[in-house]
């Protein structure tokens, strides 16, 4: 059980002035052993709509926080010409250390999972290359490398083509229509150029990047885990491969939840998920300290 149906809701305050949202639930009866755990969202997805996943995790005994990505469901953060940066290394640099602040100032817990869907978990890597010594892990749930050559020819092509057509689209109107991913609203073009540039090249570094994103990812050790929900094209076995292998020198996994739970709404029925999540933090995280820790350590 939890402590509450209603999360916490701490309001975050961003480099550039806006506001977003951090939902917390926390569990009634705390497992020492496991980490807190952190969600992203996946592109042009809310907050709440995590809610039933962060239950199913408190029930666990898992500390659960939710926060929003610049430019999605509750943030302030304007889109548009005139707004702020809101790319991948923005997300990366700034708004999960910020959340990751309020939960160790919250629940007086320093060790994190980073649990990412979608464009969240490709955000949740990005971090990772910054090496902070909170972030214990990360699991990748319906997640994938964008890059067209890991999909079948048919869909890299459109994913080619896109990645030329939706940032000139971003550069004339200042945001690209959610449509384009098959949700609302609107997604910020700085987040749409990271991630056509990631598409067309799979290079993997952001602009306005401050540092080499690709070498730090190169010594990550932290494990960890990806869920590949069943026939889910947007996140097929194959670019979710591409997506751990950018951490080449991580202790990495790779499970199929063989249910077709659907790229998004495995997050409003997610037992199975929660199951495997638990059982890999059980094995994998409690286990093996970060590198990060030893850096600390020795510092």
């Amino acid at each position: 059980m939890t402590k509450t149906d209603d999360p916490h809701r701490i309001e975050l305050r961003h480099a550039d002035g806006s506001t977003s949202p951090l939902l917390i639930v926390e569990a009634d009866a705390r497992d020492s052993g496991r980490p807190a755990v952190l969600v992203l969202p996946g592109i042009a997805v809310g907050a709440r709509y995590y809610l039933p996943l962060a239950r199913a995790l408190a029930a666990r005994g898992v500390d659960v926080a939710i926060t929003e990505l610049r430019g999605q469901g509750e943030s302030t953060h304007r889109i548009g010409r005139g707004g702020g940066a809101a790319g991948y290394h923005e997300s990366a640099a700034e708004d999960v250390p910020l959340a990751l602040d309020a939960i160790q100032r919250e629940l007086g817990v320093r060790r994190v999972v980073l649990l990412g869907h979608s464009m969240g978990a490709q955000i949740g890597v990005y971090h990772l290359a910054r090496h902070d010594p909170r972030v214990v892990g990360l699991v990748a749930v319906a997640a994938q490398s964008p890059f067209h050559r890991g999909y079948p020819r048919r869909v890299g092509r459109r994913l080619r083509l896109g990645a030329i057509l939706l940032p000139a689209i971003g550069w004339l109107a200042g945001h690209v229509p959610g449509q384009f991913f098959g949700a609302s609203g609107r997604i910020p073009a700085d987040r749409i150029s990271d991630w056509s540039r990631l598409a067309a090249t799979g290079a993997m570094q952001p602009a306005r990047a401050d540092l080499d994103y690709r070498a730090g990812l190169a010594r990550v050790t932290v494990p960890a885990l990806s869920v590949v929900i069943a026939e889910d094209p947007l996140a097929p076995e194959s670019a979710a491969r591409g997506l751990l292998a950018m951490l080449p020198a991580a202790r990495t996994s790779l499970e199929v939840e063989p249910e077709a739970l659907g790229h998004n709404t495995w997050a409003r029925k997610p037992a199975e998920v929660v199951a495997r999540v638990l059982a890999w933090m059980d094995r994998e995280v409690a286990l093996s300290p970060s590198l990060d820790d030893d850096e600390v350590a020795d510092a």
